[in-house]
């Protein structure tokens, strides 16, 4: 019953039953794309991987670059391991003779990881990443 006389003595504000629609999403405040820029280097057999955490459902792109001397790594995306080593990977895409290649992938918001692979006959070879994900 005090609840109608404060609205009228503080001029009915907050007293509204008419909800207001939030100005600014949650999904809003996050910047997206975001990238995410690495290099490394593997020897014969070796892999190098990076976890990175989408905010939000969208679109994750590795692309794999500056391979040197030319070699035939494969770059991928998938999910970590339990054991938090290498990735478990749902797609991958070669790079043949040091091309530069790319992977895409639609994530959920979530944890997920871009792996390189060397092939056992590779010499040591520099590379970098560019992830971009949502």
């Amino acid at each position: 019953m005090l609840a109608w006389p404060l609205c009228l003595v503080l001029g009915g504000v907050g007293c509204s039953d008419t909800p207001t629609a939030p100005t600014e999403s949650a999904e809003a405040a996050i910047t997206s794309p975001q990238t995410l820029t690495y290099t490394g280097a593997l020897g014969p057999g070796g892999s190098a991987s990076r976890s990175f955490t989408a905010q939000v459902r969208g679109t994750a792109t590795a692309s794999l670059a500056n391979i040197s001397p030319p070699t035939a790594l494969v770059v991928g995306l998938g999910i970590p391991r339990g054991d938090g080593l290498n990735c478990l990977l749902a797609r991958s895409s070669p790079a043949s003779d040091g091309s530069a290649a790319a992977v895409t992938a639609n994530v959920d918001v979530g944890t997920f990881c871009t792996q390189v692979y060397a092939p056992p006959t590779a010499s040591t070879v520099t590379f970098t990443v560019t992830l971009v994900y949502p």
